[in-house]
């Protein structure tokens, strides 16, 4: 099968395209034939080695850890699907595997597929709804009629925690640029602040939580305009707990697992219409390299999948 692999960390220029055979289950995991798996920042942040401390490959190494396919064999202790299921995919940091045509999974890093969206549709699903209703819904615990800002709110993980918020009943305020104002407004959100041309602290105040998903200074900017007693949640890197204990409120950097009734609600939410999904970007794994520097550079305009 073809797989893009990496044997030390690096630039892109260390992605390399081979022909391996395809793995076999163990006991209590499953086989997959990937249909489409997306590009997502961990990929570059671990094939540069930034998070080599925490954790750290062996080499040769297959990227990626989201994808959408169909079950091809069966470990004997997995018991929760069959051959045939279609499902989505998140492995573990650990491992990875998804730049692939096939990749083994545990059984409790799969998830049936909503039935009423495509393969790459469902392929950038873990990651971004999942993040967003981890941000939103376990480590925010957002509440009705609160107010939240969102940076970054044009991306695919905004876009679902805008729908998300907007479901539970808040009032939401984006922070976007070029045609990502437009599809935030068609998604109901209540005000949209264009980061390119206005200053977004000089906009707004008074929130009970933000979502963080940009990082740097629009991070270090937010800390004031959030309500003592309010919340800050990040995707990119810790809040600094000189400016939680400064302004009274509490802040955490999410990570988001497979956990059985997280995916469970989030299906519901797909199968029931009541979530929108961008339509993602689609690229060759042999354009790999190409792919993950529209990540990287942040020029992607939607996620980027690749199609198999």
């Amino acid at each position: 099968m073809q797989a893009i692999q990496i044997n030390q960390y690096g630039d892109n220029s260390v992605l390399k395209s081979v022909n391996i055979p395809i793995p076999k289950p163990k006991h209590n995991q499953v086989l997959v034939k990937l249909k489409s798996s997306s590009v997502n920042p961990i990929d570059y942040k671990i094939r540069s080695g930034f998070l080599a401390s925490q954790m750290s490959k062996e080499f040769p190494f297959t990227l990626g850890w989201e994808g959408a396919g169909i079950i091809t064999e069966i470990g004997k202790d997995a018991i929760r699907f069959k051959i045939g299921d279609e499902v989505m995919v998140m492995p573990n940091f650990m491992q990875g595997g998804t730049y692939a045509e096939y990749v083994v999974v545990n059984e409790n890093e799969t998830v049936l597929k909503p039935s009423n969206i495509s393969f790459s549709e469902a392929s950038i699903l873990p990651f971004s709804l999942g993040t967003a209703y981890t941000s939103l819904i376990e480590d925010a615990k957002i509440k009705n009629g609160q107010r939240i800002l969102i940076h970054g709110a044009g991306g695919a993980v905004g876009q679902m925690a805008l729908q998300i918020a907007k479901m539970n009943g808040l009032f939401v305020v984006g922070t976007a640029s070029g045609q990502n104002i437009q599809e935030l407004i068609d998604l109901g959100i209540d005000q949209v602040i264009d980061y390119k041309k206005n200053d977004f602290t000089k906009e707004v105040k008074d929130f009970n939580v933000i979502v963080d998903l940009v990082g740097g200074e629009t991070l270090n900017n937010s800390y004031p305009l959030i309500k003592k007693g309010g919340t800050i949640i990040t995707t990119t890197q810790p809040p600094l707990e000189s400016e939680l204990i400064k302004y009274g409120i509490s802040g955490k950097m999410t990570f988001t697992t497979y956990e059985e009734h997280k995916f469970k609600a989030i299906n519901e939410w797909i199968e029931g219409g009541k979530i929108k999904i961008k339509p993602p970007l689609v690229f060759k794994i042999s354009n790999a390299s190409e792919a993950l520097a529209n990540v990287e550079s942040r020029k992607a305009k939607s996620k980027i999948v690749f199609e198999f």
